[in-house]
């Protein structure tokens, strides 16, 4: 079985999301959407930018 030699270098950690209220408030609802939006986006960003790295590689590599 291969071993997946390849590194991922990720700039960002999961956000400490904040603790919850008694009771329902938009602007604490609003800071955990925040929250989680910003982690997701880098979490695509991250996946995007690892995947098209390596064939970026592979087709400079081919050209050169």
């Amino acid at each position: 079985m291969a071993i997946d030699s390849t590194r991922y270098y990720v700039s960002f950690v999961a956000p400490v999301l904040p603790e919850p209220p008694q009771e329902y408030d938009p602007a604490q609802f609003n800071q955990l959407n925040n929250a989680l939006r910003l982690y997701f986006n880098n979490l695509d960003r991250g996946i995007r930018d690892a995947s098209t790295a390596p064939a970026a590689e592979a087709k400079g590599w081919f050209f050169s």
